[in-house]
């Protein structure tokens, strides 16, 4: 398995010597946030933005 250095494509090679590509339509990190806290219905807390968000100001992470 490997992702190209764009990050668009994803190939995968199989046992019976197939490799398959996989366009990949991955999300901004504004809306991947925003589709979590949809999901979640809820902003997340101190210790998950530690965990998950690493790197990234302290603040709301969800969308008002």
């Amino acid at each position: 398995m490997a992702v190209s250095p764009d990050g668009n494509t994803l190939a995968v090679g199989q046992t019976d010597n197939e490799a398959h590509l996989w366009q990949l339509d991955l999300p901004t990190p504004d809306e991947a946030m925003a589709r979590i806290c949809r999901t979640v219905g809820r902003d997340l807390t101190g210790q998950e933005r530690l965990t998950y968000l690493s790197g990234v100001a302290h603040q709301a992470a969800c969308p008002p």
